[in-house]
């Protein structure tokens, strides 16, 4: 492991475990299976990615993931 990677991973990790700790005893498990499923998928595209485009992926992440749910038609 690079230190790159190592210092690109550490706020992937924090966020990680800040989301679970804010989540409830009773939270979905699908909830919970989907967030895990994009940390893998974030860290795989940043152990990827050259070191100056890592800024730029991470802040899009939070992003997307700060951005409200939309409710399905119906």
């Amino acid at each position: 492991m690079t230190i790159e990677l190592a210092l690109a991973s550490g706020p992937v990790l924090l966020m990680a475990v800040l989301v679970l700790r804010r989540r409830k005893a009773q939270a979905k498990p699908v909830g919970l299976v989907r967030d895990i499923r994009d940390l893998i998928t974030l860290r795989m595209v940043l152990r990827d990615a050259e070191p100056d485009q890592r800024e730029r992926l991470l802040a899009a992440h939070r992003k997307w993931r700060c951005e409200p749910t939309k409710k399905p038609r119906g």
